[in-house]
């Protein structure tokens, strides 16, 4: 089941982020350890403006937000990945959306790059950005609805 994410739904959520944000990385050149989200300002920051939606078994497995047309968030819990939770999340904010939507993924976030290519979504830009100070290879990647 997805769902409005509610307040009382952050920890569960941050335990998530936590345990699925150093795969993100995995296939960066040298180890990047992300902080938990509850000390990483720079993300609650975002978390906040985002529309976030969890996928709830019973308990919840995954999460996904967009901000505008930009899809922000995107992680499904180690133990229930590849039961198309992922998939599903992601289908649901494509519902909500109209027109152009984008994303921002590491480039060696292979597995995730994957997903978006199966949706549809393309490579539109590579840029340099920045993750804790740490210069990180992106793809903007969009899908036109």
């Amino acid at each position: 089941m997805i769902r409005a994410y509610r307040e009382s739904d952050f920890f569960d959520v941050a335990g998530i982020y936590n345990l699925c944000k150093p795969d993100e990385f995995s296939g960066e050149d040298s180890p990047i350890i992300p902080k938990p989200l509850v000390d990483d300002e720079q993300m609650q920051e975002l978390f906040r403006k985002s529309e976030l939606y969890v996928y709830q078994k019973i308990k919840i497995v995954g999460f996904a937000g967009n901000f505008g047309n930009h899809i922000t968030w995107l992680f499904v819990h180690p133990d229930y990945r590849r039961k198309y939770i992922a998939k599903n999340l992601v289908d649901f904010i494509l519902a909500k959306l109209n027109g152009e939507v984008s994303l921002n993924v590491a480039r060696s976030n292979i597995a995730a790059i994957r997903l978006y290519k199966s949706l549809g979504f393309e490579l539109t830009q590579e840029f340099t950005g920045k993750y804790q100070d740490r210069p990180i290879i992106v793809w903007q990647m969009k899908l036109l609805k």
